[in-house]
């Protein structure tokens, strides 16, 4: 299921690189968007994760309007549960 969130960038992460076991390269980008419904009584922040040739060639910024589409993905690890949120596209 794809969701979508829209609102203002309050968080630009570092970009991560590094090599998968199988030896390809990766790139990862995390921002944090502040939701700007104005029926929503207290707006969420969500952190996404951009990767690869998902990461814009433009610089992200604090305060940048932003149109995100999502999914979430669920995965264990070590009998712990994580959840995943990937952007798909992005405006």
């Amino acid at each position: 299921m794809t969701m979508k969130i829209s609102g203002k960038i309050t968080r630009v992460m570092p970009l991560q690189e590094g090599q998968s076991q199988q030896g390809g390269q990766w790139r990862k980008l995390t921002i944090v968007v502040m939701e700007d419904d104005p029926s929503i009584m207290f707006p969420n922040e969500m952190a996404l994760d951009l990767f690869n040739d998902k990461i814009p060639a433009t610089p992200l910024s604090v305060g940048q309007h932003v149109e995100v589409y999502f999914g979430v993905r669920t995965r264990e690890y070590n009998n712990k549960v994580f959840n995943d949120i990937n952007v798909f596209k992005f405006n």
